[in-house]
């Protein structure tokens, strides 16, 4: 259980950065304990978001922030108090908040909601806690509010975001122009590589697909209302992985010459054919290393870690021993164990 008095470290201090970020994360935790959310004014969805992923699992939530903040600092080379930090589709995570309690020079706060947006900057001020931007857009309209505003990161973050971006290529792309000098540190579930993960996110994806694929037959036929019962069914299920201004264009070019996308090179990964969110991206590192390498900057994919504080004693019993087995296993191998994987992209030189 998730109890105010456990005395169990967020990460062990083993230098002077990992002490302070043990400090802050025992702080933290203990502000957030008992956070009132019911009463901060959230609109439904960031609350309801909150009490599902994030209430019952607070001690992870910050744990995963030390992490992710310590291996990124260390990495990155530079002392916490030069450092302009990005929490990237942040939600109302543990990350942006505990970056600005460790004394970063600059925290920087984005989700692609307004309302999750809003009931952030509702934490952060009930918790006396100052971030120093607030920006709602998806990675272009932030990387151009971050320009218009002189703002260079020195690390972007993210916990579970990679996996929903519809545009890898085009994220990577616009971001080693616009942040050219920072260290890009995500986390992510959606770990290919480990055959129980590669099973859950499978599920995931058919259960959602049965959600887009009837989408994507109103949306054909909107486009081509005269298609036969047969060709839209072909099509409707060739889409699967394309949205927005992509689904158009291969609707049009079934159109024009009878050529239908092949939705295999998605493996079974859905989006939403309207917005393109996709739902648990996952895919290979092969894949990773050809999106992120040709715009410049140096892959590395690391095992991270299982939760082993649940409310549940078996469950926090199986994460300690995954944990000992990835350990064992060592970074490579341990791809194949471990619950989640860091994707690190840094900018040769």
């Amino acid at each position: 259980m998730n109890t105010i008095s456990r005395m169990d470290n967020f990460l062990k201090p083993v230098d002077a950065l990992s002490t302070l970020i043990e400090e802050k994360a025992q702080l933290l935790y203990k502000k957030i304990f008992d956070l009132p959310v019911k009463d901060l004014g959230f609109a439904d969805f960031p609350l309801q978001y909150y009490i599902t992923c994030h209430d019952k699992r607070k001690f992870f939530s910050v744990q995963t922030a030390a992490e992710i903040l310590y291996r990124s600092i260390k990495h990155k080379g530079k002392a916490v108090e030069e450092l302009v930090v990005m929490d990237y589709g942040a939600g109302l995570g543990s990350l942006f908040l505990l970056a600005k309690m460790i004394g970063c020079k600059k925290v920087v706060y984005n989700d692609i909601m307004e309302d999750m947006t809003d009931a952030a900057t509702k934490v952060a001020a009930y918790l006396n806690i100052p971030i120093d931007i607030f920006i709602t857009g998806d990675h272009r309209t932030t990387l151009q509010e971050l320009k218009e505003q002189g703002i260079d990161c020195d690390i972007i973050l993210s916990r579970n975001v990679v996996e929903h971006i519809y545009d890898l290529d085009d994220f990577y792309r616009q971001t080693s122009v616009y942040q050219p000098n920072a260290l890009i540190y995500f986390s992510t579930t959606a770990n290919y590589h480990n055959p129980a993960m590669q099973w859950h996110h499978k599920r995931i994806h058919s259960r959602f697909e049965a959600e887009y694929l009837p989408k994507r037959r109103k949306m054909i036929r909107t486009l081509m209302p005269q298609i036969d019962d047969t060709q839209l069914e072909q099509l409707a299920h060739a889409t699967r992985g394309l949205a927005m201004q992509d689904f158009t264009e291969a609707v049009e070019n079934f159109k024009r010459k009878g050529v239908l996308p092949d939705p295999n090179i998605h493996y079974t990964n859905t989006c939403d054919p309207e917005t393109g969110l996709w739902q648990e991206h996952i895919i290979k590192i092969a894949d990773y290393k050809r999106i992120i390498e040709s715009k410049g900057y140096k892959l590395s994919v690391l095992p991270a870690f299982w939760d082993t504080h649940y409310s549940s004693a078996w469950k926090s019993l199986i994460g300690k021993t995954m944990n000992f087995i990835t350990n064992s296993l060592g970074p490579k191998k341990g791809l194949a164990t471990t619950a989640f994987i860091y994707v690190i992209a840094e900018i040769k030189n």
